[in-house]
């Protein structure tokens, strides 16, 4: 941090988006930007540490992927239906970051079948993130109009 006559290392320690500890580490007390920077990583290493704290890019990605929350019972697999010009378009989606990017893949409810394309949709997802299927993991049960659907279309 430079700013006015401050100069030196700030070094500031969150743990579930809280402040834990926040210090400067000043450049003249310190002999030199170098060794400044120096103390302020040892610090930054030691609060982590007796904090507990896991750092993003080391956290697994997909640690907490099965959520109550999710309607499909895994982030990241969604179920979407489209009606275009009368035609409904349902398929299960498995949505996951690769290379940076975010991707999208989608498996055809029509072709695959409701729990077919949900039971692809969750491989996909789980082969991404690199983890293991929950087990005993269904889809959940389609609403009123599209068991309808699924009758009409023979699925």
């Amino acid at each position: 941090m430079d700013h006015g006559n401050t100069h030196g290392w700030w070094v500031r320690v969150y743990k579930d988006s809280k402040p834990v500890e926040s210090k400067l580490f000043s450049d003249g007390v310190h002999g030199s930007k170098p060794k400044a920077k120096l103390r302020a990583q040892e610090h930054r290493d030691k609060v982590v540490k007796k904090n507990k704290i896991v750092p993003v890019h080391l956290r697994k990605t997909g640690e907490h992927s099965v959520d109550r929350r999710s309607t499909s019972g895994m982030v990241g697999v969604t179920l979407s239906v489209t009606n275009k010009a009368g035609s409904l378009r349902v398929h299960w989606s498995a949505r996951f970051m690769e290379k940076g990017r975010q991707r999208n893949v989608s498996f055809s409810v029509r072709k695959y079948g409701y729990e077919g394309a949900y039971r692809k949709a969750l491989r996909v997802r789980c082969d991404a993130i690199g983890s293991n299927p929950p087990r005993g993991l269904k889809p959940p049960l389609p609403n009123r109009e599209l068991k309808k659907w699924m009758k009409t279309e023979a699925i």
